[in-house]
C-alpha cells in the first residue's frame, strides 16, 4: 500500500472499529484459550531443531556477495546465521527453500495448533517471503483473539498497517490479560519521569492504558492518515520476541555452531523493541536494523512534561528507538510559525510552514489539530502546491498539538508538528509576537493584515528589519499600560537592539524599548520594527512585557533565528 492509497481514504476516518469490524477472522466457536508460555511440540519443535542444527552446505554462493558490514541483508533475512559468513559455509537456497515449505505444510495440517501456525507465518515472513506468511496466517483455527495477532503480524510484515493494525485492535481485548500487558509494554521506549511513572502503573488498568494512548498517540508519524503504522509495527516487534523466545527453547542447546548465538538476540530485547529485529550486522559483528529503523517517531522530550515541551528528533541515531514507514520513504521535518491569539474564550492559531525546507513538491497538504487521543480534532486541507501555506482556524482553549502535513504523490512526506498552551489567563493579556515580512509597506494595523503577510518561519536570511505583530487583552478602553520590549541572543544574555516604529514616531535603536500608551480596548493591536542589522548569525528572543495600571503583568517571548539557512 502506497501513500496514495492513504490519499484515496480521504483525509480523516472514521473510528477504527467501523474498519475493522469487517475484517477477515478465525472460525467462530474455536477454543478461546492459548498456552502461549509452553514450549513447542511436535512437529513444528522438530522442524526448527533440524534446520538449525543441520550441517551447513559447502556452497557460499548465498553469501558470497553479500556485504553484510555495510548493512546488506545476508542469509535470506536469517539472523540465527549471523556468524556463517565469517565461520562456515551458509545453507544454500535448497535448504532455505526445504525449511520454509516445511513450516508452511506445519501450519496447513494444524491449524488449531497456536504455534505451528505463529511460527510459520514469523519464520516465512523474516525469510523475504510476506505474501506467502500473509496466505498461512489465514488458515489459523486457534483462539480467535491469537488468530488476529498472527493477522496483525503477518499484514504488518507485509506491508499493510492499517490492516494489521485492525487485527492487533480485535484481538488485544480478548487476549490473555498477562500477554497483552507484554505486548503492549512500552517501557523500552522511555525514558527519566517518564519510565519511573510507567512502571508504577498497574496492567491491567486504565491509567497504564491511557498512558499508553496518549504515547501513540504523540507518535503517529501521520495524524491526518488512517491509524498508526508506528504502533503496529510495536505490536509486531513484541509479538515476534515472543516467538523467537520459543524457538530459541526448541533448538536443542549445545549443537549450535557458536554457543549461546540464539540467546544474543534475546539479550538486547530493548534494541529489538526499540527499533526491530536486525536485518545485518557492522564490522564489529555487532548486530543492527538501521534499514528498518531509519526515524524516530516517539518524541524525544517527556510526555510528563506535557505538550508545550513537546519536540521531536526525527532522524533516528544508531541506538535511537527507529522505525521506516512502508508508504512513504523519505520523510521530512519543516520549520513554521504558530501564534496564539484570542475572540473572546476562543484561542486563535495563526500557522504557517516552510515547505522549502523539504526537498519534495506538496500535491496534497493537511493541517490537524487535537487535543489528545480521544479528544476533539480540527482538519483543514490547505491548497496543494502552495510551499508557504499561511491561515487562521480558532479551537476551544486547551491544550493541543498542531499539524501540517505535506505529500508529494509518491513517497515523500514532510510535516510541522507542535504542542500548544492556551494562554496563561490573567488581569492582562498578551498574545505572541508574530513575524511579519518586513517588505510591507506599513506596519500591520490587525491581525488579519499581520497574518497576511506573517513569515513563513521565525528565521530572518536577508533583512536588516523584521517586524512583530501582538495583541494585550483584558485592559479597558483608555487604561494605560506599560510596554517593554527586548532582544537577547539566546544563552547568552546579550541584549542587542531594537528599533522602534510605532504609531508613525521612530526612535533610536536601544538595548530595551520601553514607553506607555493607553487601551484602545479589551483587545488591543500593537506592532514595531525590530532592527537586526547589525546581529551576528545565531539565536535570538524577543521577549515583550506589559503592565497594567493596577500593576499586573503578563510577558511573552518569541525565539528566531538571524543568518542564511
Amino acid at each position: 500500500m502506497r501513500l496514495a492509497g492513504h490519499v484515496r481514504r480521504g483525509l480523516f476516518t472514521a473510528p477504527l472499529f467501523a474498519l475493522v469490524l469487517c475484517a477477515p477472522g478465525p472460525s467462530a466457536g474455536t477454543a478461546q484459550e492459548v498456552d502461549w508460555k509452553r514450549d513447542l511440540r511436535n512437529p513444528i519443535r522438530a522442524i526448527l531443531d533440524f534446520h538449525y542444527n543441520r550441517d551447513f552446505s559447502t556452497e557460499t554462493t548465498v553469501s558470497v556477495y553479500c556485504l553484510a558490514d555495510k548493512g546488506d541483508i545476508c542469509f535470506g533475512g536469517d539472523y540465527e546465521d549471523e556468524d556463517c559468513l565469517r565461520a562456515v559455509p551458509c545453507r544454500n537456497p535448497a535448504q532455505m527453500y526445504q525449511f520454509m515449505d516445511e513450516l508452511e505444510r506445519a501450519a496447513r495440517r494444524r491449524p488449531r495448533d497456536p504455534f505451528a501456525v505463529a511460527q510459520a507465518v514469523y519464520g516465512l515472513a523474516r525469510l523475504g517471503d510476506p505474501d506467502r506468511a500473509l496466505e498461512v496466517a489465514r488458515v489459523c483455527e486457534a483462539a480467535g483473539w491469537w488468530c488476529d495477532l498472527v493477522l496483525g503480524m503477518a499484514y504488518h510484515r507485509a506491508e499493510q498497517p492499517l490492516d494489521a493494525e485492525g487485527h492487533f485492535r480485535i484481538g488485544l481485548p480478548g487476549a490473555d490479560p498477562e500477554l497483552a500487558c507484554r505486548l503492549t509494554d512500552i517501557t523500552y521506549l522511555l525514558d527519566g519521569r517518564d519510565e519511573e511513572t510507567y512502571e508504577r502503573l498497574p496492567c491491567p488498568g486504565p491509567d497504564r492504558t491511557e498512558f499508553e494512548d496518549r504515547f501513540w498517540w504523540l507518535s503517529d508519524p501521520l495524524l491526518t492518515a488512517p491509524g498508526n503504522d508506528r504502533w503496529s509495527a510495536h505490536l509486531t516487534r513484541r509479538f515476534e520476541l515472543l516467538l523467537h523466545e520459543r524457538l530459541r527453547d526448541a533448538v536443542e542447546p549445545g549443537r549450535w555452531f557458536e554457543p549461546g548465538a540464539l540467546d544474543s538476540i534475546l539479550r538486547y530485547v530493548d534494541e529489538v523493541t526499540r527499533r526491530g529485529f536486525p536485518d545485518s550486522f557492522d564490522h564489529t559483528g555487532r548486530w543492527r536494523s538501521d534499514k528498518a529503523a531509519r526515524y524516530r517517531f516517539t518524541p524525544a522530550s517527556l510526555i510528563g512534561d506535557g505538550v508545550q515541551a513537546l519536540r521531536y528528533e526525527l532522524e533516528a541515531e544508531r541506538w535511537d528507538e527507529g522505525y521506516t514507514p512502508t508508504d512513504y520513504d523519505a520523510f521530512y521535518a519543516v520549520p513554521g510559525q504558530v501564534a496564539r491569539f484570542m475572540d473572546g474564550d476562543s484561542l486563535v492559531l495563526a500557522v504557517s510552514a516552510d515547505l522549502r525546507a523539504a526537498p519534495i513538491n506538496p500535491l496534497q497538504i493537511r493541517f490537524v489539530a487535537g487535543s489528545g487521543p480521544a479528544g476533539n480534532f480540527t482538519g483543514l486541507g490547505l491548497p496543494g502546491g502552495d510551499l508557504t501555506p499561511v491561515f487562521t482556524t480558532s479551537f476551544e482553549a486547551a491544550p493541543l498539538v498542531v499539524a501540517i502535513e505535506a505529500f508529494d504523490g509518491y513517497d515523500g512526506v514532510s510535516r510541522l508538528r507542535e504542542g500548544v498552551l492556551p494562554l496563561e489567563a490573567g488581569p492582562v493579556m498578551l498574545s505572541d509576537p508574530l513575524l511579519v515580512d518586513p517588505r510591507v509597506t506599513e506596519l500591520p494595523a490587525t491581525r488579519q493584515e499581520a497574518v497576511d503577510s506573517m513569515l513563513p518561519q521565525p528565521w530572518i536570511a536577508s533583512a536588516n528589519q523584521v517586524i512583530a505583530y501582538w495583541e494585550v487583552y483584558g485592559l479597558q478602553e483608555g487604561q494605560p499600560m506599560q510596554v517593554s520590549v527586548a532582544m537577547a541572543r539566546e544563552g547568552a544574555g546579550v541584549v542587542t537592539r531594537v528599533l522602534r516604529t510605532l504609531a508613525g514616531r521612530s526612535d533610536a535603536p536601544a538595548p530595551v524599548v520601553m514607553w506607555t500608551e493607553e487601551a484602545s480596548g479589551s483587545t488591543h493591536a500593537m506592532s514595531l520594527t525590530l532592527d537586526i542589522g547589525a546581529l551576528d548569525e545565531g539565536s535570538y528572543e524577543l521577549t515583550i512585557e506589559v503592565a497594567g495600571p493596577d500593576g499586573s503583568t503578563a510577558g511573552t517571548t518569541r525565539a528566531f533565528r538571524v543568518g542564511e539557512r
